[in-house]
């Protein structure tokens, strides 16, 4: 499997992400992906990037979720953090 994607920023530059989670929920008929840039936050913990993801004929466009999906998504995380902690 190929966990690593290319995601163009904002100045068009394509940069290389690994994906931590891909998924589809139910719920809201979405596809969703975590990925990460290796980026580590002044807690020095890693920073987690999530998107929609859909399908185009030419490959993948990722998308900012509406806050009511986030909330859904947190919760998704916190139930792996939560079995993996078992």
């Amino acid at each position: 499997m190929n966990n690593k994607i290319k995601v163009l920023n904002e100045n068009g530059e394509e940069i290389e992400a690994e994906v931590l989670l891909y998924f589809s929920l139910d719920k809201t008929g979405k596809d969703y992906i975590l990925y990460t840039f290796g980026e580590v936050d002044e807690n020095t913990m890693e920073t987690i990037h999530a998107s929609i993801i859909i399908e185009e004929q030419n490959g993948y466009k990722l998308e900012t979720m509406p806050d009511e999906d986030w909330d859904t998504v947190k919760e998704v995380m916190r139930e792996i953090i939560r079995n993996e902690q078992e």
